[in-house]
C-alpha cells in the first residue's frame, strides 16, 4: 500500500439551502414547510418524509429544547427540537450548563456553518 497526500480545495454552493445556510450563519432559524402536509423541518429537507419536493421558507425563534446531550473530550453536543420544528437537529453546545434544558441558536463560527445553541438567559 502507497500512502500519499493528497490536498483538496474547493467551494460547495449551498443551492436551494441558501436561507437556512444565511440564517445558520448569523443566528437566525430559517426552517423549510412542506406545502404538502405542513411540517416543518429544520435543518430542512429536500424531500419531506410525506414525498412532496414543495415547501416554503419559515422563520423560527431560534429557541430549542435540549432532548438529549453527550459530553466529550471534543465539547458538548446535543439533539435539540427547535421551536416551530417537526424535526430534531444535532447541536454543538456553546456554554450550555449540564442541567439546562433549553437553548438559542448562536451564530455560526468560521467558514463553515455549524448550528450551535447557547444558553437562553433566566433559562
Amino acid at each position: 500500500m502507497i500512502s500519499h497526500h493528497l490536498a483538496l480545495d474547493y467551494t460547495l454552493a449551498p443551492g436551494w439551502m441558501t436561507p437556512f445556510v444565511e440564517g445558520v450563519k448569523t443566528g437566525v432559524a430559517t426552517g423549510r414547510k412542506c406545502t404538502d402536509c405542513a411540517k416543518v423541518s429544520f435543518p430542512p429537507v429536500r424531500i419531506c418524509p410525506c414525498g412532496s419536493t414543495k415547501g416554503t421558507w419559515v422563520a423560527l425563534s431560534g429557541q430549542a429544547e435540549i432532548t438529549w446531550r453527550a459530553d466529550g473530550a471534543d465539547g458538548s453536543f446535543a439533539l435539540a427540537r427547535f421551536e416551530g420544528a417537526n424535526t430534531l437537529s444535532s447541536v454543538k453546545l456553546i456554554d450550555v450548563d449540564p442541567d439546562t434544558t433549553n437553548g438559542r441558536l448562536a451564530a455560526s463560527e468560521g467558514d463553515l456553518p455549524m448550528l450551535l445553541l447557547t444558553e437562553e438567559p433566566n433559562a
